[in-house]
């Protein structure tokens, strides 16, 4: 577009982000990174300023690129942005690479120990930005290296994003604009006054379906408590208006839920820049109250007490605390050691604690605290998997589910087993004289009918009720019946371990698990795989729970809904409310909900079909505010969780007041997302990332593709077939339509038309191919050798990433079978999650018996199943299985039959940077390649921030019994 305004013209068509890095003056072509038609890594590719056909240059991958008058070129690969990894000193610190010679001779520059980025060749110097004195600031040298000189002198900020008109440097530190004037050898601040009304900062009002983060019922059912997008509301079921608590703007709320005289609800808020406990009064009529001085950590699961106004708290720091709400006393009650307490649970009399223990490093057992006395006991045994434990309501049982069904899978694959379905609901009798609840007890034929719920019918009318009055004379509130809920259970701690029960149902997977009258309810999901159906992803997926009841008294299963998330009891037992999505339901707590299908229980969300309109909440979000609390938030997330307390020795304080003022001058959510990650990269450590957010909606024209390589052929007017990539056939979204039966398309074959519009010059094949990614196309071409024109219809891919990927593999091991005359295998790895486990058993399987084997991690993305492959690997040969018929047998099965190699590369990082230093480590054959990331500190994210965005927080740093902790922010050596 013209410098002083006008209309934008697209000049690129590669589905792929660019990066502009050059534009030479006196030249129309403009040069940029992107990493289109490569399986990895990015290369420079220039595209006339006019439009046409881009051309990818020949110097391999770079990220940066810049010229000299006399022809000279430096690249400069690995630069990326040093402020996002402040001191990093890895195996990708940016490097430059020079042809001082213009002979496509290039020879590495290494002016200092830094992390270079944005080469510019001015005049007899090359400058760039480095951090080897510990700031990113603006340096330069000669073509030789010799003479590194410095230029600018920013303290507090780096400088980033330099750029040159060949004369002077412009450039960002802290926000400004800078300019600095080699001939001058002045820097000074440009003042930019940019009049916008910055409009993605203004209030605005949001999803309350997409942004909906917990929900729970009153006690007696008749209203439920709301975050959304951390603010909470209060709400009758189905009538009423709508009432939000707290401040309107600037604060988060978690953990919002109903104390239990119904009138107050306790949430978390941070509303003073720390969180702490707050107490609201549904209507309105009293100030909250706020607890600023308890000091309760970072908190996980806050639980309150159904007679008392005291609340249980899991915290970051492995406690479970008790919370007096009108003392304010704070005690510790129990602490693990190994890992985080979960899921505590108060029984109905307010005496006792349930709660999931973490006993060893491996197993959690359900354990019981008593309240008065703080006395703690196990009741399973440290041996399995046992967690969220639920209370009968009448004090008979104690519900919970439990891993510790060792029924083995065979793999269908590779010689394995697993125990993917290895949990059931259980249950443990509270006294010693109950008997077992799934055996039928005697009884008469018709048993006495139940007048009090003679005339009551079994709709969902009977829970969406308005609060009763207290004085009403029901049997809820009878004296007989309060004398009754007063009665403290009885739990018979001898011998409680060995009245454990299982329900009668299969092993499988289950989620949550609680007790009604008469009933336990629990949620069951099917086994998952890791990876999504191929030409599909995970995002929008309906949910896929089943929510399970068991009737002890009939000795019946029923299936009560399907396709939830979760759902929540109303204390009292009687009212069940489920999330299905971004929609809740409210029914009759046991009752199985009426099909949806049915023409009564469709239209809008009423009392009758039970969904809930959650449209009534009106959830405004003033974006500027809100992200100084996401600022905060992540801030004090980092000082919790991050590995070590001193931080690293940053002073983490000065860092939070040092980007401070620049939270006034962010404008839009992606300037929020810089900012974040600039402020975590003063720690110096792997691992500090920022990711998603709300972000304004921007239109989407998919781009589409055939699937090949094309040049464009001025003869023929249209575009050569330079190379197909194959891919795996059987999969069509990971195989190039023009591999399709049928096609016949081959190459030097020429393109034409797509969708019956020519291709030039300047109109590519992208060009017409957006918005038609995943649509059947037709496309006109000419046979290279007959000169015979056929227009065919294919499907236009909506990525060639697998099939760039697949191609990759499949050539690097048919090259290595060429060159070792069949006598070495071939497998890449491409992560250490599900992706990288299922190339890794795909192609391991077919190569473990080449009597040697390449194990390529270039490129390796990092992630946990590193020690898997390994204890694969670290297998060794010692005899055979030989039969009369076929080859012998080696064992152990799939063990590797000859020496092997790992080839690594800057590139692998994380779990790569762990299986590319255990491979050495457990001397399993050399490690070749280049020196490899150096990010080894792990995450485990634990709260994203109210617009669906998050930061992680570097928290489980590696140690190494060679090198101790020194890959970390280093790599290791191949």
């Amino acid at each position: 577009m013209p410098a002083l305004g006008g209309e934008a013209k697209r000049l690129t068509y590669q589905g792929s982000n660019v990066s502009i890095v050059d534009w030479v003056p006196g030249q129309t072509g403009i040069y940029y990174a992107s990493s289109a038609g490569s399986a990895f890594d990015p290369w420079i590719w220039s595209v006339p300023a006019e439009g046409g056909e881009p051309k990818r240059l020949p110097y391999g991958p770079a990220n940066h690129i810049t010229f000299c008058e006399e022809g000279g070129v430096i690249l400069g690969r690995l630069t990326r942005d040093p402020a996002r990894w402040k001191r990093y000193r890895g195996g990708t610190a940016g490097q430059i690479w020079i042809d001082r010679d213009c002979n496509s001779f290039f020879q590495l520059l290494t002016p200092a120990d830094g992390n270079f980025t944005t080469p510019m060749w001015i005049g007899e110097r090359v400058y760039f930005i480095s951090d080897h004195e510990g700031v990113g600031n603006i340096y330069s040298c000669l073509p030789s290296g010799d003479d590194l000189q410095r230029h600018t002198h920013h303290e507090d900020y780096y400088c980033r994003a330099a750029h040159t008109d060949g004369t002077n440097i412009v450039y960002h530190a802290g926000a400004d604009v800078w300019v600095y004037e080699p001939d001058t050898q002045e820097n000074f601040h440009v003042n930019v006054e940019f009049l916008s009304p910055r409009i993605q900062r203004q209030r605005k009002f949001v999803s309350t379906t997409k942004y909906l983060q917990d929900y729970t019922l009153t006690p007696d059912g008749h209203a439920l408590a709301l975050t959304v997008r951390g603010k909470p509301f209060t709400m009758a079921n189905w009538e009423g208006a709508v009432l939000q608590h707290g401040q309107r703007d600037g604060a988060r709320y978690r953990f919002t839920q109903w104390l239990n005289d119904g009138k107050r609800i306790v949430t978390l808020s941070d509303a003073g820049g720390e969180e702490a406990i707050e107490i609201h009064t549904c209507d309105g009529s009293a100030e909250p109250a706020r607890f600023d001085t308890l000091d309760i950590g970072h908190v996980r699961q806050l639980a309150v007490s159904p007679k008392k106004n005291q609340v249980s708290i899991i915290n970051h720091r492995f406690e479970l605390l008790l919370v007096d709400l009108e003392t304010q006393d704070v005690r510790v009650l129990d602490k693990s050691h190994h890992n985080r307490i979960r899921s505590a649970a108060w029984a109905p009399d307010g005496n006792w604690l349930a709660y999931s223990f973490p006993a060893t490093e491996t197993t959690a057992s359900i354990k019981l605290c008593k309240i008065d006395t703080g006395e703690t006991w196990f009741i399973t045994q440290p041996e399995f998997t046992d967690g969220a434990p639920a209370w009968d309501p009448a004090g008979k049982y104690l519900y919970f589910l439990s891993a510790r069904e060792f029924n083995p899978v065979y793999d269908a694959l590779h010689f394995d087993l697993g125990f993917p379905l290895a949990m059931r609901p259980m249950l443990v009798t509270l006294q010693k004289e109950l008997p077992n609840p799934f055996i039928p007890q005697p009884r008469p034929l018709e048993e006495p009918k139940d007048e009090e719920n003679t005339n009551t019918p079994d709709t969902v009318d009977t829970v969406a009720r308005e609060p009763v009055p207290r004085d009403a004379t029901t049997p809820s509130n009878s004296a007989e019946a309060k004398k009754d809920e007063d009665k403290p259970i009885c739990i018979e701690l001898d011998g409680i371990a060995q009245r454990v029960i299982a329900f009668p149902y299969p092993q499988g997977r289950y989620g949550q698990i609680a007790g009604i009258e008469g009933k336990a309810i629990f949620t069951a999901y099917p086994m998952q795989h890791t990876l999504p159906p191929p030409g599909s992803s995970t995002s929008g997926e309906k949910p896929k729970g089943i929510l399970h009841a068991y009737d002890f008294k009939e000795q019946k299963k029923e299936k009560l809904a399907a396709g939830i998330d979760s759902f929540h009891l109303s204390r009292d037992g009687k009212t069940l409310a489920y999330r299905a999505g971004g929609r809740l339901r409210v029914l009759k707590a046991g009752k199985k909900a009426e099909d949806e299908q049915k023409p009564e229980n469709r239209g809008r969300p009423n009392r009758q079909n039970g969904w809930i309109e959650l449209n009534r909440v009106k959830a405004s979000v003033v974006p500027s505010t809100e992200w100084h609390q996401m600022y905060r938030e992540a801030w004090r997330l980092q000082r919790d969780y991050f590995w070590t307390a001193d931080m690293s020795g940053v002073d983490w304080e000065r860092v939070y007041q040092r980007y401070l003022p620049l939270l006034v001058r962010v404008a839009t959510r992606a300037e929020f997302s810089d900012l974040m990650w600039e402020m975590q990269g003063e720690l110096g450590t792997s691992h500090a990332y920022e990711s998603g957010g709300d972000y304004r909606s921007s239109p989407n024209y998919a781009q589409g593709f055939l699937g090949a390589d094309f040049t464009y052929d001025a003869k023929q007017n249209g575009y050569r077939i330079a190379r197909i990539p194959h891919g795996d056939a059987w999969e069509p979204t990971k195989s190039s339509p023009l591999n399709a039966p049928s096609m016949n398309i081959g190459e030097n074959d020429i393109l034409l038309a797509i969708g019956g519009q020519p291709v030039s010059q300047t109109v590519t094949p992208g060009e017409l191919l957006v918005n038609l990614a995943g649509q059947e196309v037709q496309a006109t071409f000419q046979n290279a050798e007959s000169g015979e024109k056929r227009t065919l219809t294919l499907k236009a891919l909506r990525s060639e990433r697998e099939l760039r990927y697949r191609d990759w593999v499949s050539r690097n091991r048919q090259y290595v079978h060429e060159k070792t005359d069949g006598k070495v295998g071939y497998v890449h790895i491409p992560d250490m999650g599900g992706r990288g486990y299922a190339e890794f058993h795909r192609g391991f399987l077919a190569e473990v018996s080449y009597p040697a084997l390449i194990v390529d991690v270039r490129y390796n993305g990092g992630g946990h199943v590193s020690q898997l492959i390994l204890e694969k690997l670290s297998r060794r040969r010692i005899g055979y299985d030989v039969p009369r018929w076929g080859t012998p047998h080696p064992y152990p099965d799939a063990s590797v039959l000859g020496p092997m190699v790992a080839v690594t590369n800057e590139n692998a990082g994380s779990d790569g940077d762990i299986f590319s230093h255990c491979f050495k480590l457990m001397k399993l054959g050399l490690l070749i390649g280049k020196r490899t990331w150096g990010g080894v500190i792990g995450i485990s994210p634990h709260q994203g921030f109210v617009d669906g965005g998050g930061t992680t927080q570097p928290e489980y740093s590696f140690w190494f019994e060679d090198v101790g902790w020194s890959v970390e922010n280093y790599g290791t050596d191949p």
